[in-house]
């Protein structure tokens, strides 16, 4: 037994209906890549397709051909573009490729009359033309959508915000009648200013805070960032095997990295950074019982991490779960004790790891 992964679909879809709300009418696609964020392309895609969804965002053309063979409408857009050898799967499955660079465009010479998107780099320094590119170098191409991406959407104030998008308007100036995708779930949130014609919001939707862990800027264009926090989707739990004593004086787990300095109690956990727990939690985070926190001591191994549950009101016992985090502790928290940020800990959830889908 290796965790499980309990993914509420209604949540998912009241998140992606605040991103419509917050578009005023605008198209809401979504970012499906890696998986969903490890929550599952399959069943995230038919329920976000259920409320009607028509636009999502892969990474590769492999996440997109599997996307294919679950929804047969929807327009899909690879966003890194032809990567060698993928003509014949870009093109069998009807994906559309965000081109990145000449080379790209090249390459789909022989299909100039299907559908592409161009991404112009107008601050990342990543994928994507120059932000002065001509508009006569996509003569004969049927372009159908102009993308670029903020550095800094989870970072309002920065002015490298404004900077770009003062350069995709510049862009979209050379480009008139088509249409414009720039906002992510963070620059989603903050305007029109910030979106363009298509909205792509990733983390959002998930459950991730936009904006990150709370300590920060606590406000945006559009209001409190209390506000803007989205409903749990995703709950990582992890079943107990064993509550054991320890004695004060005795190391626990890996590299004797905890000594306890009092008698105490601690149940072994079956999950560990194989599943999806981060390491950087050892001695630092904390799981939950029944809205009680119980700290990790000692290191998270492979597959089991150590919580004290000395002072646990209830103490847990075997077969009961434990959350990594949910409604307790947030994937945002983790993510602060892991030091790294909540797409990495969703992503981070492993395949032996079994998700189970509810509604509410």
């Amino acid at each position: 037994m290796s965790g499980r992964l309990r993914v509420d679909l209604a949540a998912l879809q009241s998140n992606y209906r605040t991103y419509q709300q917050a578009g005023r009418g605008s198209e809401v696609g979504a970012v499906v890549k890696a998986d969903a964020y490890g929550l599952g392309c399959t069943e995230v895609a038919r329920a976000l397709a259920a409320i009607g969804c028509r636009t999502f965002f892969v990474a590769n053309p492999e996440e997109g051909a599997q996307l294919r063979s679950i929804l047969v409408e929807p327009d899909i857009f690879v966003l890194a573009g032809v990567p060698p050898g993928s003509l014949d799967t870009l093109v069998s499955n009807r994906l559309t490729p965000v081109i990145n660079d000449p080379a790209q465009l090249e390459a789909w010479r022989g299909h100039a009359h299907l559908p592409i998107a161009v991404h112009v780099d107008t601050g990342m320094s990543r994928l994507g033309f120059p932000e002065d590119v001509a508009p006569g170098q996509f003569a004969g191409f049927n372009i159908v959508l102009l993308i670029s991406h903020f550095a800094c959407a989870d970072e309002p104030d920065s002015p490298l915000n404004h900077q770009q998008i003062a350069a995709f308007r510049a862009l979209t100036a050379r480009f008139p009648g088509i249409r414009t995708s720039l906002g992510s779930s963070a620059a989603w949130l903050q305007g029109e200013g910030f979106q363009g014609d298509l909205g792509r919001p990733g983390i959002g939707l998930y459950g991730g805070r936009p904006f990150g862990f709370p300590g920060g800027r606590e406000s945006t264009a559009n209001g409190p960032i209390e506000a803007l926090v989205p409903e749990v989707v995703a709950r990582f739990e992890a079943p107990v095997l064993q509550v054991r004593d320890v004695a004060a004086g005795d190391s626990i787990g890996y590299g004797a990295s905890y000594v306890a300095e009092r008698d105490m109690r601690i149940a072994i956990v079956g999950c560990g950074y194989a599943d999806g727990v981060p390491r950087r939690l050892s001695n630092t985070g904390s799981l939950a019982f029944n809205e009680f926190l119980c700290p990790i001591v000692g290191r998270v191994s492979m597959d089991m991490t150590n919580v004290d549950i000395t002072s646990c009101p209830l103490s847990p016992k075997p077969g009961d779960w434990l959350e990594v985090f949910g409604d307790v502790v947030s994937v945002d928290q983790v993510a602060e004790w892991a030091e790294t940020i909540s797409y990495e800990v969703l992503t981070g959830i492993r395949p032996r790891v079994a998700r189970h889908y509810h509604w509410g």
